[in-house]
């Protein structure tokens, strides 16, 4: 006959429950970082282009830039480039310049079209972000 001692069945089941709780919270996490992304809201979606039932947004209120001291003795002219996110609220947000003069000129250009203000784009007549090529001129009179 087969005498069993608690003792010895004991610890494989200490390690079996161990195990178990192991593999479930592992499923569970993996689970959380499986499950899909809050949806966005409209005025959190940014559109790249137009589409059908929508508009560009409008500029109401366009200063125009400071000219750097540097580039201005240097008789530098043109235009920067400039993409950047008219948002839902007609501010400007993340400008990157796309197309450079001059440093100096360039960090100029991006203080100015933060101070850009705009109707925004509209989707189906609710104002949404939308990102746009703008361009700011530099030229001497």
């Amino acid at each position: 006959m087969l005498e069993l001692n608690m003792a010895d069945t004991r610890l494989p089941l200490i390690q079996s429950v161990a195990l178990v709780s192991a593999l479930a919270f592992a499923i569970g996490a993996a689970n959380t970082y499986a499950q899909d992304p809050p949806p966005q809201t409209p005025s959190e979606i940014v559109y790249d282009r137009q589409t059908a039932g929508m508009t560009h947004p409008k500029a109401v209120y366009q200063p125009a830039p400071e000219y750097a001291n540097g580039p201005r003795r240097k008789k530098i002219q043109g235009n920067v480039l400039l993409s950047m996110i008219v948002t839902a609220d007609g501010t400007v947000r993340d400008p990157q310049v796309t197309q450079s003069l001059d440093k100096d000129l360039d960090k100029k250009a991006v203080e100015c079209v933060k101070k850009w203000r705009f109707e925004p784009a509209t989707r189906d007549g609710k104002p949404v972000a939308m990102r746009v090529v703008v361009e700011v001129n530099f030229h001497l009179y």
